[in-house]
This record gives structure tokens, sequence and C-alpha cells, in this order.
């Protein structure tokens, strides 16, 4: 019953979630996929983390009047869209219609950016997805203990700041770690100059918005990663080629990828050998076939960046990529963690020339020669 004076949420905006999450299973299945329960059991917990995602940008994190940052990807549990565990992500809506102050610290981070975009991944905005501006640590002026601070507005120019144009939507911070086990850098925050200091109560039409939008967000990204992905492992299927960016998948300023597709049988090793770009920042990472990177919070070597990966004497740095341990020498291990196949990044930031020759193939180990002679 709703008493006098009160306003309940329009009863679509709940049947339409309901609906979205009944009729998952059905659709789920139609996408492309291993057949492996490992991956069916990844694909259905990816869209539940999704729908996380969605409910706190579209219903806590949605005013860019009243901003503040989230994370996606957070704390090595939730993933988003081929995230890298050396990375922390923080994003914030903004509008060109107000100006934001942004603190923070380098403390604890070794690199950072802050890109501006235009659009969303809700699948619902209709304005087109966009990198507006961007800058790194090289364009930011920091105190002796490294803090910062920086002016988001329309029309900002030079160091500390980034500019928005009149379809900005969203600020990313994407800061880069040399471990995240150990490092713990300050949080950020942001704020709008001027204006009132807390938001508007609810309304129950905004709620109504919310909750459509966070499920359309979860089934957009379930379902349009799972096609990038069914897409990357038939055209690189153990191989590993630059990356197509044309701009509107919210990647980072500045960076040069090569992405693939992985998979590894009992028995095998993934070789991958590079001369790394001098004084670039790299990293490698295997995923899940959802684009997640695998589990490494307990200390599982399932990632490689250039702050922990040592070339060998001739400058060339070797991972394999197996089940377990294949001992070869000068090569790091990355573990698989139960899973045979997936997708992988190599991210090169702060590169000045062009990406290295890499060199990817799949070779048999002694237990897969021993099942041979068999």
């Amino acid at each position: 019953m709703t008493l006098p004076g009160q306003a309940s949420v329009p009863a679509e905006a709940f049947t339409y979630l309901a609906d979205m999450i009944r009729d998952f299973p059905e659709k789920f299945a139609q996408l492309p996929m291993p057949d492996n329960a490992i991956d069916a059991a990844e694909g259905n917990r990816l869209f539940l983390r999704y729908l996380t995602i969605g409910i706190e940008q579209f219903i806590e994190y949605t005013d860019p009047a009243y901003p503040d940052f989230q994370q996606k990807t957070r704390a090595g549990v939730r993933k988003f869209a081929g995230d890298s565990p050396a990375q922390l992500y923080d994003s914030s809506p903004v509008s060109s219609k107000y100006q934001y102050i942004v603190t923070g610290s380098m403390a604890e981070t070794e690199l950072i950016e802050l890109t501006v975009y235009s659009g969303d991944l809700s699948g619902a905005n209709k304005t087109p997805r966009r990198l507006i501006d961007a800058i790194t640590e090289a364009e930011i002026d920091t105190t002796t203990d490294g803090n910062f601070t920086l002016t988001v507005a329309a029309g900002h120019e030079g160091r500390n700041g980034v500019k928005l144009d009149t379809d900005a939507s969203v600020l990313s911070v994407r800061r880069y770690l040399r471990d995240p086990r150990v490092d713990r850098p300050r949080p950020l925050s942001i704020r709008r100059i001027g204006g009132p200091v807390n938001p508007p109560p609810l309304t129950a039409d905004a709620l109504a918005t919310g909750l459509e939008r966070a499920a359309q967000f979860a089934w957009f990204n379930t379902r349009t990663w799972a096609q990038w992905v069914g897409t990357t492992k038939t055209e690189k299927f153990n191989a590993l080629s630059p990356m197509h960016d044309s701009g509107d998948i919210f990647t980072p300023a500045g960076h040069k990828y090569l992405n693939g597709y992985w998979a590894v049988p009992e028995g095998y090793a993934l070789r991958i050998s590079f001369t790394p770009p001098t004084g670039a920042y790299w990293s490698f990472v295997p995923m899940n076939y959802w684009m997640e990177s695998l589990e490494w919070r307990f200390g599982n070597r399932v990632f490689a960046t250039s702050f922990d990966t040592e070339p060998d004497e001739t400058g060339r740095i070797e991972l394999v990529l197996a089940h377990d341990d294949p001992k070869i020498p000068g090569a790091t291990w990355l573990e698989t963690l139960g899973h045979s196949e997936g997708t992988m990044a190599f991210r090169f930031a702060r590169c000045h020339n062009e990406l290295p020759e890499t060199t990817i193939e799949l070779i048999c180990l002694d237990k897969c020669r021993g099942d041979r002679t068999k």
C-alpha cells in the first residue's frame, strides 16, 4: 500500500529488471563460448558482476553535478572488460556544464592517466563514444610529497587538467602499480566547484531509470564482449597482433595493444617471447573467456609487467602459459588456474617506438612427448 505523500517506483522498472534476469539463461546459452564448465560458470558470474556495476553506475554514481569515483574493477574480485591486475580503475560522471577539482597522490603509484570520454557502455546511450582529452604523469605537477590538484573543465588548456567538450560524460583515471598486492595508493577525490553541496532527494522516476539502465548495461556488456571474444578466437587463435581501436571502447590515450586468443591443452605450453621497447611500460595479461584477469590475490603468477619481469642477457623476455610449471630455464611461468583457453592482452604505454616483434608458439612439453610414444 502506498501511504499519503509517497510515490512508488514504477512497477515496469522492476519488471524490466526481473525479466532480464529471468531471460538471461536462455540468451546466455546462445552466446559464442567454449563447451567448458568453468567458462559457463564464469560467464553467469560475469552477468551478475556486471549487474552490480550497472546498479552502482546508474543509481549511485550517476549525477555529474555530484561526482564521485566508482571502481568497476575492484579489489581483484570484480573485473570489467579486459582488466589488468596491476592497474586501478576509477571513473566519475562529468558534464561540461560544471567545473571540477580532482585531488590525489602519486605515492605508491608509478604511472597515471586521466581521460575524458563521451557516451557510455550501457547500450542505451546514443551519444557516440569517443576519447576527448587525456593527460599522464608527464603533464602533472606535484608537491614534494607527490600530491596533485587537477582542473577538469570546458576550455582547460595546459598542465594539471583536462578539458570537457559538450558531449563529455565520464572522467576515467588509471593508475599503474608496481605490485597490486603490496602497493596502497592514496584515494582520489573529485568535487564540483560551486553549487549546492548536497544532492537532491532521490525520486521514484530516477530510480526507475537507473534500474532499467543497470539491466541494459549487464546484458549489453555480457553479449558485446562475448561476441568480441568470439571474433578474436576466430582471427587470432594462439596469435597476437595489433588490436583495432577506433576510440569507442574507452581505451586510454597513447596506449598500443596486441591482443589475441590463447588455448593450451594439457602437456603443452604457449611460449611468448619479445624484446621490450626501451623505457616503455608493458604488461601481459592472459584472461578467461570473458576478458577477466585470473585470480591473483593469493599469490598466483597470472600476469607479467615491466616492473616484475627481467629480460635475459640478450634483452629478451620469455613468458610461458601452462597448466603446470614447465621449468623452462629463463622463462617466466604464468598459471592458467583451471582454464584451458581465453583471451590475452599486451599493453604498451609511454612507448615511443613501434611495437616489438613478438614470437608466440604452442610447444609440446615432456608429458606431451611421453603421451605420443604410448
